[in-house]
């Protein structure tokens, strides 16, 4: 399989919004649930919601450029969305609901320094919420380049169509 110079830059600037995008999930699902006092379900619909928002702007002013008008890509970006939204937030709850408290073996693990290990057992739930996001993302980048924002095969120029 032969990549090329656009799929990495593509994958770079997806990895950028990717990894400001968890930041600010994270952030919000706190502000709400910590914050606010709102239920967890509540808390991550919405923060889920403004992400997606701000990351489809991102995909397409920056990460997948394209000269397509934006309700081309948009009905497809809806889709992947759903599915992908679907997943995570299932993922997310369910993970949630079996695991609400950072386990001991791993609290235990970093029982040397109290300063991590406090954050390790305050963070847990948005730690949870970035290792699905970060595992969703494998599945995204893929519909993103090949079905979402996929690139044009570029026509030959005039000074190439005259050697042909």
């Amino acid at each position: 399989m032969k990549f090329s110079k656009s799929f990495f830059a593509r994958l770079f600037w997806f990895l950028v919004g990717g990894v400001l995008s968890i930041w600010v999930n994270a952030g919000l699902f706190r502000l709400f649930s910590h914050g606010f006092g709102w239920k967890d379900w509540l808390a991550y619909a919405l923060s889920l919601a403004i992400v997606n928002v701000l990351l489809f702007l991102w995909n397409y002013v920056v990460g997948f450029k394209s000269d397509r008008h934006w309700t081309d890509a948009a009905w497809r970006q809806a889709v992947c969305l759903s599915v992908s939204n679907g997943l995570n937030y299932t993922l997310v709850l369910v993970l949630l609901r079996l695991i609400p408290h950072c386990p001991e073996i791993f609290a235990k693990a970093f029982g040397w320094s109290p300063f991590i290990h406090q954050k390790l057992v305050d963070l847990w739930k948005e730690g949870v919420i970035a290792g699905v996001q970060v595992f969703i993302a494998f599945f995204k980048f893929g519909l993103y380049h090949y079905w979402v924002y996929p690139q044009r095969e570029s026509a030959a120029s005039p000074a190439e169509a005259e050697r042909a």
